[in-house]
């Protein structure tokens, strides 16, 4: 009788796939978990930024591993708040994506979430 609950049991996840942002989820339902998680939850991933203002110097991507280094303990949106343009302009990070970083692209089909802007809107 007690067999049928193993399988209801969780399932350990691999530390570089976040549980919490599967992929049957709708993307307002990913990237609410996504941007709700803490960093260190994240590595092996990348965060792709841009302020896009025009002229500045565009999208930058930075691993997620050395963000939860220098932000320890912050979630994705407490690091896409705090975070400022360093091309000149000092602008806030207006859009942003979650991708898949070398270690994943391995393992998993590449991906790209968007977090903010307008592909995040739209």
């Amino acid at each position: 009788m007690g067999g049928w609950r193993k399988s209801l049991d969780p399932v350990p996840c691999s530390l570089y796939v976040p549980s919490m942002a599967a992929a049957n989820a709708s993307p307002r339902a990913q990237r609410s978990a996504i941007l709700q998680s803490p960093l260190r939850e994240l590595t092996g991933f990348y965060l792709a930024v841009d302020c896009l203002a025009p002229g500045c110097g565009g999208e930058r991507r930075f691993a997620v591993a050395e963000l939860a280094d220098f932000y320890r303990g912050r979630t994705v949106g407490d690091v896409l708040r705090l975070m400022r343009c360093s091309g000149g302009c000092g602008g806030r990070a207006e859009a942003a994506w979650l991708e898949t970083g070398p270690i994943l692209n391995a393992r998993v089909r590449p991906r790209r979430v968007a977090l903010r802007g307008p592909e995040a809107r739209g």
